[in-house]
């Protein structure tokens, strides 16, 4: 009987277990709880850089500047004959507003229109806009002689009023890598709207509109 009674006062009592079972309870709880909190963390991060340094921008193009250079047309008779030595430079600034290097490559031109008809064309140079950075692109674009004489109304009409416009399209294929392994690709547009005074050859106004297709 003795031996038997110093047993049962080793045994657990029923209140002592059932704190046990409920601590271990609580401890499950918080571990869950904590787990939940550093996952909802982590997606918040997720997001924050996903919004932020992840999310590729387009790249903007400013026209800086306008300059023209060359002879103002001229028409010289019996034989109607066109006289034109014009040329355009244009100073184009291109900001990069992502947190990783801008490439654009070799496909980037500029084509120069009268009255929606090429009568121009430049290429741009390949180059890498380092991350936040800019790049001051200059271009120049020649007028063709042939390709303007096709609308030789239309010109003489434009000169006689003091004023001939011309548009600008600016393309810039380019890709943004992310960690160096996230590739993705941009091509920005540009298009400008540059009016040239006769016969002083001035830049009497320019316009231009961006977009992006990513």
């Amino acid at each position: 009987m003795k031996v038997s009674g110093e047993n049962n006062g080793n045994l657990p009592s029923p209140t002592d277990a059932r704190h046990k079972l409920e601590r271990r309870r609580r401890r499950r709880k918080l571990c869950c709880l904590l787990c939940l909190l550093i996952l909802a963390l982590l997606i918040l991060a997720a997001v924050v850089l996903a919004l932020t340094v992840f999310k590729v921008r387009d790249p903007t193009m400013e026209l800086v500047s306008t300059t023209v250079s060359g002879v103002s047309p001229n028409i010289s008779l019996p034989a109607p004959r066109l006289e034109l030595n014009v040329t355009l430079d244009l100073a184009v600034r291109v900001r990069n507003r992502n947190y990783a290097a801008f490439a654009h490559a070799s496909g980037g031109h500029t084509r120069l229109l009268y009255r929606g008809a090429q009568v121009g064309k430049a290429r741009v140079e390949p180059g890498r806009i380092p991350p936040r950075g800019t790049e001051l692109l200059r271009l120049s674009l020649e007028v063709e002689v042939d390709q303007l004489a096709a609308d030789l109304g239309s010109l003489l009409a434009d000169a006689a009023s003091g004023a001939v416009a011309f548009d600008a399209e600016t393309r810039l294929p380019g890709r943004v890598t992310l960690l160096g392994f996230i590739k993705h690709h941009t091509v920005a547009t540009s298009d400008c709207h540059v009016v040239i005074g006769v016969p002083d050859l001035g830049v009497q106004s320019q316009e231009c509109a961006l977009k992006t297709k990513l």
